[in-house]
């Protein structure tokens, strides 16, 4: 069990890293690009909120790259139901980042950056942010996740 653990964690770290470059050289900037029009539209356009401006909390944005890594290196996954659930997936952390970037604005503009009131209410937002691709991989693999992580009982005649 050991061994299919370390090489899974390898795995994982050789089809991060090469994800992860991508993400900052290229990637970070559309995703902002699309995030913004998308939240511009959905909330000045269509809520008729009167935004002048709208903070993009870009750090936590990397988030992206363990669920598709972790989907990418999963085995026994048909094609077919691994691209629905990379999709689902990637929707899922998208409406999250909107509802984060929204969470954070409100904070941003309710307590201020500096104030204490702000660290304590969106850490935990930022923290759910940081384990949301992790628990959705779970839910969307549980019998491959269970297979690595827990041992199978052996058939006794």
């Amino acid at each position: 069990m050991k061994e299919k653990l370390w090489l899974f964690i390898v795995k994982f770290i050789l089809v991060s890293a090469p994800l992860f470059a991508l993400w900052h050289w290229k990637g970070q900037g559309w995703y902002l690009v699309f995030l913004n029009h998308l939240l511009t539209l959905l909330l000045i356009k269509i809520a008729g909120l009167n935004i002048q401006y709208f903070p993009s909390p870009v750090d936590i944005f990397n988030n992206l790259i363990p669920f598709v890594s972790l989907m990418i290196i999963t085995r026994d996954i048909r094609l077919k139901t691994r691209l629905a659930q990379l999709a689902w997936g990637l929707l899922i952390l998208i409406v999250w980042h909107m509802i984060l970037t929204e969470a954070v604005y409100l904070l941003h503009d309710e307590y201020g950056v500096p104030s204490q009131a702000y660290e304590k209410l969106s850490v935990p937002l930022y923290l759910f942010s940081g384990t949301l691709p992790f628990v959705l991989w779970i839910l969307f693999a549980r019998k491959q996740v269970s297979g690595l992580f827990l041992r199978r009982k052996k058939k006794t005649k």
